[in-house]
């Protein structure tokens, strides 16, 4: 395996970590025996969002954003914090206990993670560092005059202006359009990005682009999506899943800013996808709500500077996930209409005719209609239903299954239909 290290100016090292975002080229094998993938990587290329100065320390009021370099950066409960530490010429690595409670306004930080469809960066990976290595930002450039470009991040920009700078690769130029890699000093005030090196990242990913009708697999945030029969975003890959099978949840849980990974072979510029996977299993609650932040079908739901929130009164519907107390940490919050209440989550126990999930003890009988996870959702029978059905465990992610009842007010739940998401 040859790793690839980017150094810049101030002899700054990579080296790879728990939550850093890497691009990866080489060859894939998966063991169906097994269900374990194994790899051979020609090559890996870490690639930090940004790095600079922490500013606006929760500005959300949520304990969970702050910005670098005027990029809004969005944590989770499975970012990694960790401190880089160089002294005498040895680097160490520490995790940071507090997380996000340890970092302090203009602590020097790297930040690894995906952007969502809103521009913001969703850190899976935040670093401190004791060693004062130059800001960074990635973006794609527009506006470009003379030696002065944009980089846009959604609803926030900045300016670079790169009079002297160094660009590569050697005989590179800048254009409109192209992905950058800027190194330098970032002044918050003037919201101005001085350059001393810009990096054009668009000619040296070329060697990671897939050839056509290689397998591909891209990992990130879902943009432009309008429909399973349409083309939409992974990251910056155009992503085709009109034939793809759905694991930890369902085409209807595919929505922008959704992270999902994407599988499949590379066709004129498309990933033509066979498998979507989910982050992490979806889950979705629609019931009664006497009002939000609060709780819904007896569930405590979280909101954080992510959650999307357009429910006015009323039933509710809300999409997330679960986290490891329980709780439901909202993605989105929106109006359900009339209909049955709603419990969907991946089954953690099951003995016929009950099964377990989101804590709730969902209880089939004679009268419940078991549904297939088809598209067309057929009817079938209470054996062929349990058979489907693994609990999750350390080894196996667990089948999602959606049951609806009239009235859920907690634990345990009358199932009167119960469907087969994955």
């Amino acid at each position: 395996v040859v790793v690839e290290v980017q150094a810049n100016a101030a002899n700054e090292d990579r080296l790879l970590r728990d939550g850093m975002k890497v691009r990866l080229k080489g060859r894939i094998n998966d063991d169906p025996a097994t269900a374990e993938v194994e790899g051979e990587f020609e090559k890996v290329k870490p690639e930090p969002e940004a790095r600079g100065r922490l500013m606006n320390r929760n500005a959300g009021g949520r304990n969970d954003d702050f910005t670098v370099n005027a990029r809004h950066v969005i944590v989770d409960d499975h970012t990694v914090f960790e401190d880089r530490t160089v002294a005498g010429g040895t680097t160490t690595f520490a995790r940071i206990v507090a997380k996000f409670a340890g970092l302090a306004a203009d602590d020097k930080v790297e930040v690894h993670g995906g952007l969502d469809d809103l521009g913001n960066i969703r850190a899976t990976r935040v670093e401190r560092r004791n060693d004062d290595p130059f800001d960074e930002v990635r973006g794609t450039v527009s506006g470009l005059s003379g030696t002065s470009f944009t980089l846009t991040f959604g609803a926030s920009s900045i300016t670079v202006n790169f009079p002297g700078a160094t660009v590569t690769p050697a005989g590179a130029s800048v254009a409109n359009g192209g992905t950058v890699e800027v190194y330098g000093s970032f002044d918050n005030v003037a919201n101005v990005f001085t350059a001393t090196r810009v990096h054009i990242e668009d000619l040296e990913d070329i060697e990671f682009e897939p050839a056509e009708g290689e397998e591909e697999r891209v990992e990130g945030f879902v943009s432009g999506f309008t429909g399973i029969g349409a083309t939409f975003m992974v990251g910056d890959t155009t992503v085709d899943a009109s034939s793809a099978v759905f694991k930890g949840g369902t085409a209807l849980d595919l929505m922008d800013g959704v992270k999902v990974e994407a599988e499949g072979h590379h066709a004129a510029g498309i990933l033509i996808a066979v498998e979507i996977e989910f982050e992490r299993p979806r889950v979705v609650l629609e019931g009664s709500s006497s009002g939000l932040p609060g709780t819904v079908l007896g569930k405590t739901i979280v909101t954080t500077s992510a959650t999307r929130n357009t429910w006015t009164a009323g039933r509710v519907r809300v999409r997330g996930v679960e986290d490891a107390s329980g709780n439901v940490v909202a993605d989105r919050i929106e109006n359900a209409g009339g209909g049955k209440d709603v419990v969907q989550a991946v089954v953690t126990a099951k003995a016929d005719p009950n099964l377990t999930l989101l804590g709730f003890t969902a209880v089939t009988s004679g009268s419940t209609v078991f549904q297939d996870k088809d598209p067309g959702h057929a009817v079938i029978g209470k054996a062929a239903f349990f058979a489907a059905v693994t609990p999750k465990s350390a080894t196996n992610a667990g089948t999602v299954v959606k049951v609806k009842a009239t009235g859920i007010t907690g634990s345990p739940i009358a199932v009167e239909e119960a469907e087969l998401e994955d």
